[in-house]
């Protein structure tokens, strides 16, 4: 009998995750929302979910997606008639809805059940992108009997039209496998333009010059350009070369009529290292840090060569030194959510302080999907200001939330015994301050120094 003691109680752990409840009451999405309501009450999404379809059929790509996803989500979906009534109703419009375009959507959690409806299938499949946010960042490893959603009311639609990334692999050959997995997170956060290249644009002899450690068979570029067409991403395998140089902040890359797609290599080049260099895998000299990444606005910026129309922006990761899919992911993550945000919400929803703590929820979102990423910059960030000519109030803050900061203030380095950074210190110029960041219970990077001036 003592044999079967622990095989029976493993037995009724793994059955009691089967009857969990998870209460979602504040969803993180990224991209945020251009419209947003939230309401009172809730609905209890059953395990056992049920999706009614107008407007498209049944077997449409972007149902079998669906169907495939929430499958994924440790889900058990039906297909069921419009008359039984269902727990997701996915509405293909009938009558165009102006204010949401050809990639907008409308999501409404109600008392009785969830709807997602769009103009085109495309804008349904975003509306499924916001709707799979709203599940529990674990909801693919761990089985919900339901999920409480949040009543709210979302009608969501693009800032720019190209959302792109360009993945220069020349040095590095990346397999269709790999490609894959980078659309998968690109149609998760609303990206559409993937441009692959593995060569270089030569000015000399006006032609396109192939590097062929990166060259793809026709076979190979043909499934996985309809593997992302699936995900609403067109793919550019012949790049197109550079129309002209702001020399000191961003490159062009194509143009259509008036339209404008930017590439600004300086803010957005996620070959750069994202955090310390000295604690990085090896990068690209510079500094492209989550904060600097998302609070960059090309249409505030006043270069004077700034294009009148924009189309869109991308942005790009040089593969050298990324030598495995692994650090490719390390340096697509999290800074491609920044990017994914400022390309599809409207400058005045972006919001810095709320981000990094979205951010914090997508990091365990990935984290069990299998997707590597960087925990963040831990380089502390000094702000001071006068009290009396010998004295400042010294404000210290971290780009990742939840950071305990120790410090000390005299000659010997920090350690967890020391004192804990709450609120800004009073200080006399000339203090040497040194802090030890420790995020997850590890102490991160080393110890930093300032001194009050």
């Amino acid at each position: 009998m003592k044999r079967l003691i622990l095989p029976i109680f493993a037995a009724m752990l793994l059955l009691s995750g089967c009857w969990q409840t998870a209460a979602v009451s504040e969803p993180a999405i990224v991209p945020e929302p251009m419209f947003m309501v939230r309401k009172e009450g809730s609905y209890a999404l059953s395990r056992q979910v049920s999706l009614a379809v107008s407007g498209l059929g049944q077997n449409s790509p972007t149902v079998k997606y669906i169907m495939k996803s929430l499958r994924h989500a440790r889900m058990r979906p039906s297909l069921v008639a419009l008359s039984e009534g269902s727990d997701i109703l996915l509405l293909l419009n009938d009558t165009l809805n102006s204010e949401l375009g050809d990639e907008g959507y409308l999501l409404e959690v109600r008392s009785d059940g969830v709807t997602l409806s769009a103009n085109t299938e495309v804008g349904l499949f975003y509306a499924y992108q916001t709707f799979i946010q709203m599940l529990p960042p674990d909801a693919s490893s761990t089985t919900y009997r339901s999920v409480m959603l949040p009543e709210c009311t979302i009608l969501d639609r693009p800032r720019f039209d190209w959302r792109g990334l360009h993945i220069n692999v020349s040095g590095t050959p990346m397999p269709v496998k790999s490609l894959k997995r980078v659309a998968d997170l690109m149609a998760a956060y609303k990206m559409n333009r993937l441009c692959v290249d593995g060569g270089w644009w030569n000015a000399d002899s006006l032609r396109w010059e192939v590097d062929s450690l990166a060259s793809h068979s026709a076979d190979d570029a043909a499934q996985f350009t309809n593997y992302a067409a699936l995900l609403g991403i067109q793919v550019l395998w012949d790049s197109l070369p550079p129309l002209s140089y702001d020399y000191n902040e961003s490159l062009l890359r194509a143009r259509e009529g008036t339209a404008t797609v930017l590439e600004p290599i300086d803010q957005w080049d996620l070959s750069l290292y994202q955090a310390d260099p000295r604690y990085q895998p090896q990068a690209y000299d510079g500094l492209a840090t989550l904060a600097q990444v998302y609070r960059f606005d090309p249409l505030t910026s006043s270069h004077p060569n700034r294009p009148t129309h924009l189309r869109g922006l991308q942005c790009r990761l040089l593969t050298d030194c990324t030598h495995d899919i692994r650090l490719a992911e390390y340096m697509l993550l999290p800074r491609l959510l920044a990017v994914s945000e400022n390309l599809w919400a409207t400058a005045d929803k972006l919001n810095w302080p709320a981000f990094r703590k979205k951010v914090e929820v997508h990091k365990e979102r990935l984290q069990v999907k299998g997707y590597n990423y960087c925990e963040g910059s831990f380089t502390p960030q000094f702000s001071a200001t006068r009290v009396d000519d010998r004295t400042m109030r010294v404000a210290i803050q971290t780009e990742v939330p939840n950071t305990y900061i120790f410090y000390s203030l005299d000659s010997f380095p920090p350690t967890r015994q020391s004192a804990i950074y709450i609120a800004p210190l009073t200080l006399q110029r000339g203090t040497r301050i040194k802090i030890l960041p420790v995020y997850k219970d590890i102490e991160r990077d080393s110890i930093y120094e300032y001194v009050v001036k």
